[in-house]
């Protein structure tokens, strides 16, 4: 079944299993390999600055289905932008799904946008983060007549030049936007998602004090500074905690235990030294070593102060203190100590290790 919005109301239409058999089933590893992993490219919300829409899985994770907030009013016939720089793909009205687009952003990531009202761009157009590709529509039988975007984010991983789509055994990995991740399981929904058109930091964090000599564990009574940073952290990995109001309450706890299944750390609900590990590095992975400066050597020095249980200098600056650090992480966790934070340092820390 495929769950779809109307008029404010939620209503089920079954969608035909062969809607897109048109792509060949491709190996289910890719979801395995880039589950949590944010992608090397800033990929943003495909919609015009100044929107905000809706985000659902249903029942087809990590693919989403997007409406426009509020109550759906403008969906249809929205412009519809690139997430990020490209060349276009795919171009074709397709017998399912309607009006399709995929597009290219190298490095094996790609983005297909089904039901379309109209393609503005063909195939070998090369595109820029932010320029028009089309408008939101329900063109083909599986749109169920309901105006909405169909959007994959995809990962190349037989090398076919192409990400496959549309089915369970795709190649569809868990879409990034402004570094933040989504659809990580199914029954999700996100509200009120919008474009980041000024390069400023996520707004849930904005103003919360991130920075603690010690990430102390925090449960359900908990209240206070650290429970806000918490809340902010959790907002940002897609696990809404309600307001940002520094307690530790019942929607902190149900937002806990979401995140800890995503990054399959045991659920409990408490915010222990693991979790906080796999919270506090949650976001993009980018190779940090001594020189190095900026949020994610803060981002980093907050999850290794929290995985060793002993303060590191938050000062957005990878001097001899912080590849200390690092070494002592990756000989602790049985990684190669070179004092440098890579994709396997980054992936140990995501994975609350």
């Amino acid at each position: 079944m495929k769950r779809l919005l109307r008029s404010g109301k939620v209503f089920a239409a079954v969608a035909a299993s062969a809607v897109l058999a048109f792509q060949a089933g491709a190996p289910a590893s890719a979801e395995d390999v880039r589950a949590r992993s944010a992608p090397p490219i800033d990929f943003q919300l495909p919609f015009t600055c100044g929107q905000q829409w809706r985000l659902d899985t249903w029942a087809h994770a990590p693919a989403l289905d997007m409406v426009r907030e509020p109550d759906q009013v403008g969906t249809e016939g929205a412009v519809l932008v690139a997430a990020a720089d490209g060349v276009v793909n795919m171009s074709f009205s397709h017998a399912n799904a309607g009006n399709v687009i995929q597009i290219n952003h190298g490095g094996g990531y790609f983005t297909t946008h089904l039901h379309l009202q109209s393609r503005s761009v063909g195939v070998g157009t090369t595109v820029t983060q932010g320029q028009t590709i089309g408008r939101v529509g329900k063109t083909g039988p599986t749109s169920n007549g309901h105006p909405h975007l169909h959007f994959e984010l995809g990962y190349d991983a037989n090398g076919n030049g192409e990400a496959s789509w549309g089915t369970s055994t795709a190649e569809r990995v868990r879409p990034w936007f402004d570094g933040v991740e989504y659809g990580q399981s199914n029954g999700r929904t996100w509200r009120n998602v919008a474009r980041d058109c000024g390069g400023t930091p996520p707004t849930s964090c904005s103003g919360v004090n991130l920075d603690f000599s010690a990430y102390a564990t925090i449960r359900s009574g908990s209240s206070g500074d650290l429970v806000k940073a918490a809340q902010c952290r959790l907002k940002d990995s897609g696990n809404d905690p309600g307001a940002l109001d520094g307690a530790f309450g019942p929607n902190v706890q149900t937002a806990t235990r979401g995140f800890q299944a995503d990054v399959g750390l045991g659920v409990d609900g408490i915010i222990g030294a693991k979790t906080w590990t796999a919270l506090l590095s949650h976001g993009s992975t980018p190779t940090l070593q001594s020189g190095s400066s900026g949020a994610d050597v803060s981002r980093l020095q907050r999850a290794l102060t929290a995985a060793l249980g002993s303060t590191v200098g938050i000062d957005g600056s990878f001097g001899p203190e912080t590849e200390q650090a690092v070494r002592t992480y990756q000989s602790s966790r049985a990684l190669g100590a070179d004092g440098i934070a890579g994709p396997a340092t980054w992936g140990a820390l995501q994975d609350g290790k």
